[in-house]
Order: structure tokens, then C-alpha cells, then sequence
């Protein structure tokens, strides 16, 4: 059993492990892991309003991830297509280094090549296995 890093309760090194990053973020834990969908199922080109303070808080979040620059102008059909473009980007890492990290510990192999939500959901799945608090 791993014990924690010193500022990260995951056992991992806080300047890389994703869960920390996500707790750190300020953004909806249930929104950053994929977990509350779309409360509008239109399509995004229908969607003309502001987009809500959840989907700013989880683009900032990407933003900061992918070092990109955050613009609360969008509107949320825009903020909707940026978020999902991320979603499809390989994934970072900070969460190859976190998948490897919970993947020895419960015996599997570290898959690779994975975007960035198919990661967010296989480190989800994995500290589910673990029985961590977070995701």
C-alpha cells in the first residue's frame, strides 16, 4: 500500500497527480469526471445564451490543462464544441502518469494512447478499484 505524498492524499506527487489537479481546480467534481451530462441536449447551434457557471469553471479548468487561454465570452453552444474538442485530444501527462501510478497498484497493465476523457474515465474506473475518496 502506497502512503500519501506529502499534499497529495492519492499517494502520488502532487504536481502531477490528476486528481489533485481536478480537487485543486474549483470545478464540479461531477462535471470534471463526466459524470453529470448536458442538462440541454439541443444541438450547440440552438444554444445561443451564456454558457453556465459549471461548463466556465470545467473550460477553465481544460484551459489551464491544455495551457490554452480561457475566454469567458463564449457563448455555451461555442464553450460546448471547445469542451468537447479537449475531450479529444491524447491525454496529458499528468494523467498518463496517474493511470500508470493507479494501474500498478491494482495489478494491470497502463493503457496508452487513450484521449483525454477515455483517460478521465479509465483513472475514474481505477480509483473506484482502489477505493479512493476522489472521482
Amino acid at each position: 500500500m502506497h502512503t500519501p505524498v506529502e499534499g497529495c492524499l492519492h499517494g502520488m506527487e502532487p504536481a502531477w497527480c490528476f486528481l489533485c489537479r481536478i480537487e485543486r481546480s474549483g470545478a464540479d467534481p461531477g462535471t470534471a469526471w463526466g459524470l453529470k451530462t448536458r442538462d440541454d441536449e439541443r444541438d450547440p447551434e440552438d444554444r445561443r445564451g451564456p454558457m453556465s457557471l459549471r461548463q466556465a469553471s470545467y473550460l477553465r479548468f481544460l484551459c489551464e490543462e491544455f495551457e490554452e487561454t480561457f475566454d469567458a465570452s463564449l457563448t455555451d453552444a461555442e464553450s460546448a464544441i471547445v469542451v468537447e474538442s479537449f475531450l479529444d485530444e491524447p491525454m496529458t501527462d499528468s494523467q498518463a502518469r496517474t493511470l500508470f501510478f493507479l494501474s500498478q497498484i491494482v495489478g494491470m497493465e497502463a493503457e496508452t494512447g487513450l484521449t483525454y476523457g477515455q483517460a478521465r474515465t479509465k483513472i475514474r474506473s481505477l480509483v473506484a478499484i482502489r477505493g479512493l475518496k476522489s472521482a
